[in-house]
């Protein structure tokens, strides 16, 4: 069995799978180590990849290591099935290694837009042949929120909602509709200039944020909730037959 661990800029996830089928995934630390000793006690192997763009103690670094059969730690620079070409690859963030090599799973063979929305907005390209070309990273929709309230003397700090859009008849609701609309009309702006410009492109959707945007976009858009997981299990899968 597989353990994937993402600690992200807010939050520790991680998710078990068994032959590349997921079987447990939580969005929180509190349970992980009991969740461990469960799936070891009635799997009896448990291989794991430790994933962070956020810190990672050292206690529960090696408290990890201790509680599983194998530990391979995320890195730009391992063995990958996805082919870097970026010009900076050790400031690569893993969690866009992640979704790519995800995205490579499910539409093989073709060029691919992967958008992560979460703390930041990351557009992501991948070339038909599994190359990595690089992308663009933007203010997340907390972030958009938090600026107009910390750089501003009066505006109040707004929450995001499921309805928005069109002409605000408040302030509140002309933050919501500016910064929700402004999110959505970027991300809207990639996918139709991708689709573009590639006939058989594929864009697959991710991140915390996208059920914000998952019906204002185009049927062609993929909606993928648990695709950061998936790509971990394969980097693992294929760290294992190196």
């Amino acid at each position: 069995m597989n353990l994937v661990v993402d600690a992200g800029n807010t939050r520790l996830k991680y998710a078990f799978f068994e032959d590349g089928t997921l079987v447990e995934a939580k969005y929180a630390a509190d349970d992980l180590f009991r969740d461990i000793r469960k799936w070891r006690a009635s799997r009896g192997r448990i291989d794991l990849l430790l994933s962070g763009s956020g810190d990672i103690s050292e206690g529960m670094r090696a408290t990890l290591k201790e509680s599983v059969d194998l530990c391979v730690e995320a890195s730009p620079r391992m063995p990958l099935a996805l082919k870097i070409g970026y010009a900076t690859p050790a400031t690569l963030g893993f969690d866009r290694i992640a979704i790519c090599t995800g995205a490579m799973g499910l539409y093989p063979g073709c060029p691919l837009l992967v958008i992560d929305s979460g703390t930041c907005i990351t557009y992501n390209y991948v070339d038909a042949g599994g190359t990595f070309l690089g992308g663009n990273i933007s203010p997340g929709l907390e972030m958009r929120f938090r600026g107009l309230r910390h750089f501003t003397a009066h505006l109040p700090l707004v929450e995001a909602s499921e309805h928005y859009g069109g002409m605000g008849h408040s302030t509140e609701e002309a933050i919501r509709n500016g910064v929700m609309d402004g999110m959505l009309f970027e991300v809207q702006t990639y996918i139709r200039q991708f689709l573009e410009s590639f006939e058989n492109g594929q864009v697959i959707l991710t991140g915390g944020n996208s059920y914000f945007l998952e019906n204002h976009l185009p049927e062609e858009v993929h909606f993928c909730k648990m695709l950061g997981f998936a790509g971990l299990n394969e980097i693992l899968e294929f760290a294992k037959k190196i």
